[in-house]
């Protein structure tokens, strides 16, 4: 892996990077594993983190930020059951 797996986790979470099935060939299974750890490492961190209920551009962003740790977990897992 070129980055460190919490720096592309990180990446995948600001919308920098997205994750698919032909950039996710060229990891090994060990390093799947961890980026998968920290991508679910950064969701708990995020579900965790309090957003006032009157501040609607805070809960966009920690809903924007979750959805997209989502779809990278599920396209992980999918490239991680093809093999």
């Amino acid at each position: 892996m070129a980055n460190p797996a919490w720096k592309t986790a990180s990446d995948v979470t600001e919308g920098y990077l997205t994750l698919n099935g032909v950039m996710l060939r060229k990891y090994e299974p060990h390093e799947l594993l961890s980026l998968q750890a920290e991508l679910e490492k950064a969701a708990r961190e995020l579900r965790g983190s309090i957003v006032p209920v009157d501040d609607v551009d805070g809960n966009q962003k920690k809903n924007r930020k979750l959805l997209r740790i989502s779809q990278a977990l599920t396209v992980l897992q999918a490239a991680r059951s093809r093999r």
